[in-house]
């Protein structure tokens, strides 16, 4: 009779009912940065995954147990990476999802790329059979792209067969095997920024007269996200009084810089003066570098000063 009570002790176990395991959305926020910084710099986040198995402890687990990731599909993507999209631009940053923070391990796109998590990893990630699983993501650098919120959503196929109880005779009665559809929604916003003004020295030369001096043209480039509108503004110099002056000791020589090669707009520091990126002589339509090319005149209509070396400085600045 006793063994026949075991026999059906044993029996009854396996009809104990475990539901599936369960997971939720997850999602990762990289730090903000401007347009050009995230060019040149990767930028890190991570997320927290869940396979939640319930029920009994980590020591259930046995040798065959496993939870396989596999990178099954994104809203968008570059070849094995997933791709973060604003809107319906073109413009886009891959991205790097990774097993380890130091990212050894890229979890790429596609049938033949999975990453298993064995009984022997999972027990240090989880806690009564609900795993928590952290994923790390990098975006890539060199990309061109306009301000905005880009954003992607990476779905995973996680695989799974977990005890979460043990029986007589170390048997396990609480099997759970099957698949779980992971979302993962990750946000990179980027702000418009303005990183170099390339302005090189301005030189007249050398005449017997005012009226001898010839036009100089040259251009200021600068470098601004794609896509931003600034305006490039130039200070009136250190003698300015109704026009730009150059000076050489107490004595003056004045001059004017222009918009253009016309020599009519003047190009000043304040209000209509300054130069609007939308009007550069060579736009950023599809980069970063903007070209003003100007002109600066020594003006003939005043006396010619004293003999002399004379020179002024002018500052660019942008508004963005």
């Amino acid at each position: 009779m006793k063994n026949l009570v075991l026999m059906l002790l044993l029996f009854l176990f396996p009809a104990l009912g475990y539901a599936a395991c369960t997971t939720a959305a997850a999602s990762g926020t990289f730090p903000a940065t401007s347009t050009l910084t995230a060019a040149s710099a990767a930028n890190p986040t991570s997320a927290t995954t869940a396979v939640n198995c319930g029920g009994g402890s980590l020591l259930s687990l046995g040798s065959d147990n496993y939870i396989i990731y596999q990178f099954t599909t994104a809203t968008n993507l570059s070849g094995t990476q997933a791709t973060l999209k604003k809107d319906t631009t073109t413009d886009n940053i891959p991205v790097k999802m990774c097993i380890d923070s130091g990212c050894v391990t890229e979890l790429k796109y596609g049938a033949s790329y999975t990453y298993n998590y064995s009984a022997l990893s999972l027990l240090g990630i989880g806690g009564n059979s609900n795993f928590s699983i952290p994923l790390y993501f990098t975006t890539v650098t060199g990309q061109t792209v306009a301000a905005g919120t880009y954003t992607v959503q990476i779905t995973l196929t996680a695989t799974y067969r977990v005890c979460t109880l043990i029986g007589i005779g170390s048997l396990c009665i609480g099997l759970q095997t099957g698949t779980l559809s992971i979302p993962i929604t990750l946000t990179y916003i980027l702000s418009n920024d303005c990183s170099t003004i390339a302005a090189p020295a301005l030189s007249f030369g050398s005449a017997p007269l005012v009226s001898s001096f010839s036009s100089v043209s040259q251009t200021i480039n600068v470098t601004c996200s794609k896509g931003s509108t600034y305006t490039v503004g130039l200070s009136n110099g250190s003698y300015y009084t109704t026009t730009r002056n150059m000076a050489s000791g107490t004595n003056r020589l004045a001059y004017e810089i222009y918009k253009g090669t016309t020599g009519t707009s003047r190009w000043g520091p304040l209000g209509t003066e300054r130069w609007s990126s939308a009007s550069a002589t060579t736009p950023a339509t599809t980069g970063t570098v903007s070209g003003f090319t100007y002109t600066a005149q020594i003006l003939t209509s005043q006396t010619t000063p004293a003999a002399g070396s004379y020179t002024d400085s002018v500052t660019v600045d942008l508004s963005f």
